[in-house]
């Protein structure tokens, strides 16, 4: 289940990635994202995005430590990208695209904090030395 959703929050993000890069080099935006004030917005909802997949990657990390992590990260991120630009039409479409890959991050990045946390981590257990080694000064 841990690889199912860390791919899906991969796919989330390349998906989301493309599409914002798709609408930061439009010539033209969509009405919310035109001009200074739709630049700060635009601006804003890539920083919580990019947060969001930060911390999703982390669960990742710390829910299964194997090789096999970045291989599936890798993957996720490339058929995300490759998803969304294979959709692009036009700036208005790489909105709406950023926007609902923005809400799938949202809603698996709650998903796995909530019912799949990685097992907390216990402290290393002190090495006892054998009576007979005596101890240096």
């Amino acid at each position: 289940m841990v690889m199912i959703l860390g791919f899906l929050i991969s796919f989330a993000a390349g998906w989301s990635i493309a599409a914002a890069d798709a609408l930061y080099r439009a010539e033209e935006r969509p009405g919310i994202f035109r001009g200074t004030p739709g630049m700060i917005l635009l601006l804003t909802i890539s920083a919580v995005g990019g947060l969001t997949i930060a911390y999703a990657v982390i669960w990742f990390l710390q829910s299964m430590i194997s090789a096999a992590v970045m291989v599936i990260l890798a993957g996720g991120l490339v058929l995300g990208g490759a998803a969304s630009k294979k959709l692009h039409v036009n700036a208005a479409g790489a909105a709406n695209r950023m926007m609902v890959g923005f809400a799938v991050l949202v809603a698996l990045y709650g998903l796995v904090w909530t019912y799949f946390p990685p097992e907390p981590l216990k402290p290393p257990a002190p090495v006892e030395t054998p009576a007979s080694v005596p101890l240096s000064k």
